[in-house]
């Protein structure tokens, strides 16, 4: 009778685990990171994806804004701006964002600055309707949006020749 209880008992504390595991988030958002490795050949080679909640927060721009500061949980992926850089700004105008941060022209160089405003803008575009994004940060400014975001090349693929 004892086992019983105790195969009766097991059971269950095995099914009440796997509904905590099996639970779905309510308003997920996307927010883009870049990887720690790049993988090579990879359509998201360099930057990748990650889904967070943002319950009740999801037309809070600012909010979902510092909520991607946190940085990543995925440890295969990085926060794309040093610690210490904060948005002074983020504004939706139409279909244009416009985000301002502290200057990062000491802490960054151009081509993170770069890879930084694509992961952003890449978010942006995410979890709002907008279709470009404006960053502005010290004496830098940078304006992006679907059409001149470039996320995988294939230009060493070899081409089909047609006679």
């Amino acid at each position: 009778m004892k086992r019983v209880l105790c195969l009766i008992l097991a059971v269950c504390l095995f099914f009440s685990g796997c509904s905590l595991s099996g639970e779905r988030m309510k308003e997920p958002v996307t927010f883009y990171y870049p990887r720690r490795v790049y993988q090579y050949g990879a359509e998201d080679g360099v930057i990748a994806a990650e889904q967070r909640e943002a319950s009740g927060h999801r037309k809070d721009l600012s909010y979902l804004l510092a909520l991607y500061l946190i940085g990543p949980t995925d440890e295969s992926l990085y926060a794309p701006l040093p610690r210490g850089v904060r948005f002074l700004k983020a504004d939706q105008q139409d279909d244009a964002v416009t985000l301002e941060l502290t200057d990062t022209t000491q802490s960054m160089t151009e081509a993170e600055f770069t890879l930084a405003c694509a992961c952003l803008t890449m978010t942006c575009l995410s979890i709002t309707d907008a279709e470009s994004v404006t960053i502005l940060s010290g004496s830098r400014t940078v304006t992006m949006s679907r059409d001149n975001l470039t996320l995988y090349d294939n230009s060493t693929e070899a081409t089909e020749e047609t006679k």
